[in-house]
């Protein structure tokens, strides 16, 4: 677990090498390395935090297994891109919101509108802050992230509906990545590469550490009709709830999202994997694009990363009950896995703290 701020950023290989700036009280960089939208890898890089900056002369050593020989062309894609809705949904959280907007308002995409879902906020700075970006304002007064979410897509114009956390912000060529995934009408849904916005506090180097929200670099394709029971139980590796889109009427055919999930509920979370779940259970293949790329601001105080590793532990939980509830796996396939998380999760981790094979702290196992 690193004590320092880390330094983020993100390098494309067909454009000069760049200067690193601001990379004083920083001991490393992590640098996706990109060409054009495209994610290549994530490097690594010690820095000397005495420096205020990483020069392109140092970098470019790092970078000359990705930089090609002869300048690449790129061929544009003939097949238009498709309207999407991006929805945000939020409660109390005027600041986030604003930042969040305004990586919006620098989306490059033809045609795509932005709702904002007020989740029974209360006060009216949410309303003012939507209202200074120019985009949608729509209000939910029942508590609970799924009933903003579902406000969300039956407000939606367009049949594609993107959501993306109001603590996250979205990369310019965002919405590209999602409206290529749903290129092929078997699509239901699709999801993208979550990375940290930044590391700069001991829980968001505590949160990185335990794993993150960041998924694979290559793209992927979950057909519903070859996978096993036990992939479909684990919906966490097809994305996260920061990031993900599905066609409307996929969302309309399957009675939206359960409302008795996720944040403002007693479950406290679980409402995205529930929805990626039934997606394949129904028999619809979800696509995830590293191209679709979006920065989570993690939990800057170790109180808040505690509570958040707490109620993700308990929403999971009520995620598997949702599962044994609705009958969309078999029970048997259900009682295996629980009691193989069980074993591996809850007391392989511990154990391993205990022999010094873990740095996270206790309370985080």
């Amino acid at each position: 677990v690193g004590s320092m701020k880390l330094y983020l950023a993100s390098v494309d290989i067909d454009k000069p090498v760049p200067t690193l700036w601001g990379t004083d009280s920083c001991d490393q960089a992590r640098l996706l390395v990109r060409t054009g939208a495209v994610p290549l890898d994530e490097i690594w890089i010690p820095l000397d935090a005495s420096r205020s900056a990483f020069a392109a002369r140092d970098l470019k050593p790092w970078l000359e297994g990705y930089i090609p020989v002869q300048p690449r062309t790129h061929t544009p894609g003939h097949q238009p891109l498709p309207a999407v809705s991006v929805v945000v949904c939020t409660r109390d959280r005027p600041n986030s919101l604003a930042q969040c907007l305004e990586a919006l308002g620098h989306l490059r995409y033809p045609e795509f509108e932005v709702i904002v879902v007020d989740n029974a906020s209360q006060t009216e700075d949410t309303r003012r802050v939507v209202e200074a970006s120019g985009f949608r304002y729509v209000r939910e007064d029942r508590p609970g992230l799924d009933w903003a979410r579902n406000r969300g897509w039956i407000s939606a114009k367009h049949d594609l509906v993107a959501y993306v956390d109001d603590d996250a912000c979205v990369d310019p060529d965002w919405l590209a990545g999602i409206g290529t995934g749903f290129a092929d009408p078997e699509i239901g849904a699709v999801t993208g590469l979550v990375l940290p916005a930044e590391v700069e506090t001991y829980a968001q180097h505590l949160f990185e550490d335990y794993g993150g929200m960041s998924k694979d670099l290559a793209p992927k394709r979950f057909c519903a009709e070859k996978l096993t029971q036990n992939q479909l139980i684990r919906a966490q590796d097809i994305g996260v709830g920061a990031n993900m889109a599905f066609r409307k009427s996929v969302l309309r055919e399957l009675d939206g999202f359960d409302t008795a999930l996720d944040v403002g509920t007693p479950s406290c979370g679980g409402g995205d994997l529930e929805m990626l779940h039934r997606v394949l259970a129904a028999g619809k293949d979800i696509a995830y694009q590293p191209t679709a790329l979006v920065r989570h601001r993690h939990r800057r105080d170790i109180q808040g990363l505690y509570r958040q590793i707490r109620n993700n532990g308990r929403g999971f939980g009520v995620y598997l009950m949702t599962l044994w509830r609705k009958g969309t796996v078999r029970k048997t396939a259900l009682l295996r896995f629980a009691i193989w998380n069980w074993g591996r999760w809850l007391l392989s981790r511990p154990l391993k703290k205990l022999f010094g094979r873990h740095r996270l702290p206790m309370r985080m196992l």
